[in-house]
């Protein structure tokens, strides 16, 4: 391959990928697996590492674009990389199909107990920590972005979700790129998950679910997005000026698990992030009935067909 050319999408979504190296006048390039691109600074580096993760839901294009974008331009302007930086494609299989995942939902299975099943994606699972716990190892202070889409509307459109691990720690970094990527808001989760996210926290990395845009096909038009290629740029070249741009912070009150038996959820027409009268009723099982309880609150991730001991959504409270 030509070092002035990069196919990020074509090369992660091939099952024998060509795992080469090569280096431009801005940095070397090491494909590492299939859908695993590891990219470092032709000096040594000071700067915090970066690890950028797309398509552990094989549907959610909007991210896997602006990375095979980014990527392009990074090849082929060759500038000078000045942070290390682990570029990740993470469900090759689900992409092929367009659908969010082909058996198990990804981004559970990020924890050695969750990936113990010998299914492909737990397997792909295993590999992608492994990568990434080598990387961390060489480069142990870090971000880790972890981008997708939401199925439902949101009245912020770009927001995050910080994982449990993360709490009490000296997030200015992380929260400093958050500005820089024109975040709306940013929800700091209570709860341990085995998400992509949670597992690189644990590991000790400021880390970040990033959510952009709606779940859309590959070729759908990606425009108003396109400002944060110019960001991700920043990124790859190391320290950036401060921004103005300020997210709101919300904190998870509630985890709604759905219970065994008879469920509904009640409400219609779902947003993330809208307020909701207190005294709203979300959900009803035979034992339990779930209300808002203080104005203002607002929902996450309501899906009303997970299965049983799974995540309904999540109750969310502005922090002022």
């Amino acid at each position: 391959m030509s070092h002035t050319a990069i196919a990020f999408i074509e090369e992660s979504l091939n099952a024998s990928p060509n795992l080469h190296s090569f280096t431009t006048a801005g940095g070397q390039f090491q494909w590492l697996a299939q859908g695993v691109l590891r990219i470092e600074p032709l000096q040594p580096s000071h700067l915090p590492a970066a690890i950028i993760t797309v398509a552990v839901h094989g549907n959610e294009t909007v991210p896997i674009r602006l990375v095979d974008q980014w990527l392009t331009e990074m090849v082929q302007q060759q500038y000078e990389i000045q942070r290390p930086l682990l570029v990740i494609l993470a469900n090759p299989a689900s992409v092929i199909i367009g659908e969010r995942f082909v058996e198990h939902n990804m981004n559970r299975l990020f924890s050695p107990k969750s990936a113990a099943d010998n299914a492909p994606e737990c397997r792909r699972a295993v590999e992608l920590m492994a990568h990434v716990q080598r990387f961390i190892e060489t480069h142990p202070d870090g971000m880790h972005f972890d981008m997708h889409s939401t199925i439902k509307g949101s009245d912020q459109d770009r927001f995050a979700i910080i994982p449990d691990a993360c709490q009490g720690r000296n997030l200015n970094n992380l929260l400093g790129w958050f500005k820089h990527f024109a975040v709306d808001a940013w929800v700091q989760n209570v709860s341990p998950a085995a998400t992509f996210s949670s597992f690189t926290a644990n590991l000790g990395y400021q880390a970040a679910t990033l959510e952009l845009g709606q779940v859309r096909a590959l070729d759908e038009p990606i425009d108003r997005f396109l400002p944060l290629l110019k960001e991700l740029e920043r990124l790859a070249k190391g320290p950036s000026a401060p921004c103005g741009h300020q997210p709101v912070a919300y904190k998870v009150v509630r985890e709604i698990l759905r219970p065994a038996g008879n469920f509904e959820v009640c409400l219609q027409n779902f947003v993330n992030f809208r307020s909701l009268p207190m005294g709203t009723v979300i959900a009803k099982g035979d034992v339990e009935e779930w209300l808002v309880e203080q104005e203002g609150d607002a929902l996450l991730f309501l899906n009303a067909t997970v299965p049983v001991g799974h995540r309904v959504a999540l109750i969310i409270r502005p922090q002022h």
